[in-house]
This record gives structure tokens, C-alpha cells and sequence, in this order.
């Protein structure tokens, strides 16, 4: 597990999930260079065709509809295997050194599930299900919704609604609260100067 810089893991039954992940979530994008100027991009991964793949979209919609910010991904118009590589060329076209945020759905093992993971770095897509698909994101952020086995999509397909709704909560709220708070931030800096 190397490859993780700065992870958190996080379950979203533990007291105070929410808070931990902004923090998190806060720190690493402070950490980035040239944040001032660069646009932050929410990629949000996933379909709407397996409950357990929904993740992404759900998160998406979700901040769509509740904030400013710039949303690839959601329920409308979802992000995944078909699309992902046209995506990230769309997004590098259209917004100069963005600082990526991406989000997906995991599968892990029955003690993970619930769990949501933050790290400095990217993540690679449809793992689980077999695709090979191109590493993305300056800050990951993962949901475990259910346990994987060999059966890939059937894991995805048979995974309750509630946990992912749930997972989703507790990131958007999360996501909500650290990037606003970074622009505060950077208003009190320049007052202060």
C-alpha cells in the first residue's frame, strides 16, 4: 500500500466520520501546489445501472444541485468505463492544471465495507470488475460498499441502496464543507496582507 500518501480510513458509523474526511479532505487540498490558481474539478465515477456503482453519481447529483461547484459525474450524466478517458480529456481541455478530486465506489472485504478512504494521489477505476482503466485525480476519495469476490458486477449489483446512500451522505457533506472552507481561508490571508 505505498502507493497511498496521507491516507484516512474512515467508517461511517464512527463518531465524527463526517468531520474527520472534511479535515482530510481540507489538508490535502491546502497541501496542493498553486491552489490559488488552479480550478478544483469533482470527478465523480460511476452508473446508475448497479446500486453499489451508484456511488459517484449519487455524490455528483448531490453537489450539483447544492453547490457552485465544478461536478463531472452524476446521475443524468454518469462517468465510467465507456466514458472515463473521453472525460479526463474533456476535463484537461477545458480547465488549465486542475486539481482533481476523484471519487468512486470500492469493493473490499466484509470488515471494510462502510468505509470511506481519502488519500493524496489517484485511483484507477473498475478494478474490481476488470477494466483497465487510466489512473485520475490529485486527491481520491473512496467508498467501500460492499465485499468483492469474483463475481465483480453481481458484488456491485447486489449491494443494499442504503449503505451507498449513506457513504454519500457523509462525503458530499464532507466535500461541501473543505473546499468553501478553503476559499474563506484564502479571503482572511489576503485581508490580512
Amino acid at each position: 500500500m505505498g502507493k497511498f500518501i496521507n491516507k484516512l480510513t474512515v467508517n461511517l458509523h464512527e463518531i465524527c466520520a463526517r468531520d474527520k474526511v472534511h479535515q482530510h479532505l481540507f489538508d490535502l487540498l491546502r497541501k496542493q501546489e498553486g491552489l490559488k490558481i488552479r480550478p478544483i474539478i469533482i470527478l465523480c465515477i460511476g452508473s446508475d445501472r448497479y446500486t453499489g456503482d451508484s456511488l459517484g453519481p449519487l455524490i455528483g447529483s448531490d453537489l450539483k444541485e447544492n453547490t457552485e461547484f465544478t461536478v463531472y459525474g452524476c446521475l443524468d450524466y454518469p462517468v465510467h468505463a465507456g466514458n472515463l478517458v473521453e472525460t479526463i480529456s474533456v476535463i484537461k481541455h477545458r480547465h488549465h492544471h486542475p486539481i482533481i478530486i476523484a471519487i468512486d465506489a470500492c469493493l473490499g472485504k466484509t470488515s471494510e465495507i462502510g468505509n470511506i478512504e481519502v488519500w493524496e494521489g489517484g485511483l484507477q477505476a473498475g478494478i474490481a470488475v476488470g477494466n483497465r482503466l487510466p489512473c485520475v485525480g490529485d486527491i481520491s476519495v473512496i467508498g467501500v460498499v460492499n465485499s468483492g469476490g469474483h463475481l465483480g458486477y453481481l458484488d456491485l449489483q447486489s449491494t443494499p441502496l442504503s449503505i451507498v446512500v449513506k457513504l454519500s451522505k457523509v462525503i458530499s457533506f464532507a466535500l461541501r464543507d473543505a473546499v468553501p472552507a478553503l476559499a474563506v481561508e484564502s479571503e482572511k490571508q489576503v485581508l490580512s496582507c
